[in-house]
């Protein structure tokens, strides 16, 4: 944290009557990724990670992150003075109880909160008379000289080809759900919703390809739209046609909704600011406070999009497995004035997807860590942490493509040659944990939690476990971070359903020495065995390690598991690779 910007905001809260504020990770839309011109934490504080909070009172300030960036948060804070916490509601309120009295104010901005995120620090504050104040301008883009413009490009239409159901049929059948629960509208909070109801998508948001825009729905299937003036054409015009009127001006949506005559709406306060509701309370609008029916509906993919990750994860694995071939070379060919590094695989790989038809981005900041930085669950590599990879040792890469038919996500950890010894029980106990969570059958109903201890139990028989979930839901062409659905030890309450899409990452990590994770998205299938009964189907291709296993601790069906999967991944990828790649596929795909 910069003490010269920790000092100008501190100054900025002194001019606005405030003892504290709250810098979240997030922007207005709730987004896990955020546009230059949002990344006030970092700006703050140095912190890079994609979920993370400060605190900044007038004399102390904190750093609050989860067990995935730990590591990496000590690092990018150095030996500025701020606390560093775990990420934890009661853990920020204890840390603001301390630093604030009775009287005093913490500042926030409504359009970066909700109320729900916001209900614990309010009860815990009020209990000590310490207020939760809203600001209507926020102290670090105030301080911020040089911040970046906000983005406005092009939002463009999505093809039937890729979405497999019109943008006119998606908003009647949310409609029919208005319907049912008695409400006139859907307020569509943030870019991902209305990327999925209206088939656009954009360049807005690094690794997510949206449009900045948010919307309401009418009862009727008819639509408000909220775009910048610059993202909209005369091609979008023509593809939503006329049941979606466009505004340029967020506050024209609240304007819309008294013009329809909007007495009850839809909103989800979970993604819904704070800013928005405040809003809407004040035209007298009742609210209906339920998670948002777009979430669960774009979780489960229909037959086309699923036709299209499978092909999406046929193009990404053959440039992964293109990667990993020259790995070794790249890695030799590597000398003490030019090295190859993390940052240097980052490239490589880069370069590979760039090849393959279709792709448009990154779905993620890749993580490339070798030796100790592969055992910092969500390391970013940059040109002054890159570690040259060496002929021995472990790396762990963790990747992913964005394609208009697909989102990949992809972990694989490799052995570069030597390594210790005990890696190998390491690594065999998260694939075992993977292949029982990919091989599960389970009864409709169960909810990710329920499924979460099959990925971790071969590691708890040893005393160890990792510190972050097991799987996330993966959007098609949207976030690679996906809800409702997730495997973990948190409570969600929502049942795994067919059509959604999942990653199965078990992992362990020694801090010092190396990190292993074993990632591939699977989706989610009706039993053809067994009615009423669901279980999972690869869509990952890509070899798992063989260097790294311990035969003598996997079981005969695990090992058939994964020599059946290495065939499908060898006799898939295999027309679509280089010569060197398939040569170099033959032995990693080779049975045990």
């Amino acid at each position: 944290m910069s003490r010269e910007r920790l000092q100008a905001l501190r100054d900025e809260l002194q001019r606005q009557q405030v003892h504290a504020f709250l810098v979240p990770r997030g922007d207005e839309y709730q987004n896990e990724y955020v546009p230059a011109s949002d990344e006030r934490l970092a700006w703050l504080t140095g912190f890079t990670g994609s979920a993370g909070m400060a605190a900044v009172g007038l004399a102390h300030a904190a750093l609050f992150v989860d067990g995935r960036y730990t590591l990496q948060a000590q690092q990018e804070l150095g030996d500025q003075p701020v606390d560093q916490e775990n990420l934890d509601l009661n853990a920020i309120a204890d840390w603001l109880c301390e630093q604030l009295k009775a009287g005093e104010a913490l500042g926030y901005d409504p359009r970066l909160h909700t109320e729900p995120g916001l209900a614990l620090l309010k009860k815990r504050l009020g209990e000590r008379d310490i207020a939760l104040r809203p600001l209507e301008q926020n102290p670090i883009d105030s301080v911020w000289s040089d911040r970046p413009a906000p983005p406005c490009g092009t939002a463009r239409p999505h093809p039937h080809t890729f979405t497999g159901e019109h943008s006119a049929e998606k908003r009647q059948r949310i409609a029919a759900r208005l319907a049912d629960k008695r409400a006139d509208a859907l307020w569509l909070p943030n870019p991902e919703v209305c990327a999925w109801l209206f088939n656009i998508r954009g360049n807005d948001v690094p690794h997510l390809p949206v449009a900045l825009a948010s919307a309401l729905l009418y009862r009727d299937g008819s639509a408000t739209l909220y775009l910048a003036q610059e993202a909209v054409s005369e091609a979008l015009i023509e593809h939503l046609n006329s049941d979606v009127a466009i505004v340029s001006d967020k506050e024209a949506l609240f304007a819309a909704a008294k013009r329809h005559h909007v007495s009850r709406i839809w909103v989800d306060p979970a993604i819904t600011n704070c800013w928005t509701l405040q809003h809407l309370r004040a035209q007298e609008i009742e609210l209906l406070q339920e998670r948002d029916p777009i979430i669960a509906a774009k979780a489960r993919k229909n037959s086309v999009e699923l036709a299209g990750s499978r092909a999406a994860h046929e193009r990404d694995g053959a440039a992964l497995c293109e990667f990993l071939a020259e790995l070794p070379d790249a890695v030799a060919a590597g000398t003490a004035d030019n090295s190859f590094g993390e940052l240097e695989a980052v490239q490589l790989l880069r370069a590979k997807r760039e090849q393959r038809e279709g792709f448009a981005d990154d779905s993620f900041d890749s993580i490339s860590g070798y030796g100790p930085n592969g055992a910092i669950v969500h390391y970013r590599v940059s040109r002054e942490s890159s570690l040259a990879l060496k002929a021995e040792g472990i790396y762990l890469i963790d990747s992913g493509g964005q394609y208009p038919d697909g989102t990949t996500d992809v972990t694989r950890t490799v052995a570069l040659g030597e390594f210790p010894a005990h890696a190998r029980d390491h690594f065999t106990r998260v694939l075992k944990g993977h292949i029982a969570l990919a091989s599960l059958r389970f009864p409709r109903g169960t909810c990710g939690e329920q499924v979460d201890t099959f990925a971790r139990k071969s590691l708890w028989d040893a005393g160890l476990d990792y510190a972050h979930g097991t799987g996330h839901g993966v959007g098609s062409f949207l976030s690679v971070h996906e809800g409702p659905q997730r495997v973990g030890k948190a409570a969600t309450g929502v049942a795994l359903e067919a059509g959604m899409i999942l990653s199965n990452e078990p992992g362990f990590y020694l801090t010092g020495q190396y990190g292993i994770r074993i990632e591939n998205l699977v989706f989610i299938k009706e039993s053809a065995e067994h009615r009423g009964f669901l279980e999972f189907e690869e869509l990952t291709l890509a070899p798992i390690e063989r260097k790294l296993i311990d035969p003598e601790l996997l079981s005969e069906q695990e090992k058939d598991w994964l020599n059946r999967y290495h065939q499908r991944v060898r006799e898939t990828l295999m027309p679509l690779v280089n010569a060197k790649t398939q040569a170099w596929l033959e032995q990693a795909t080779a049975a045990l």
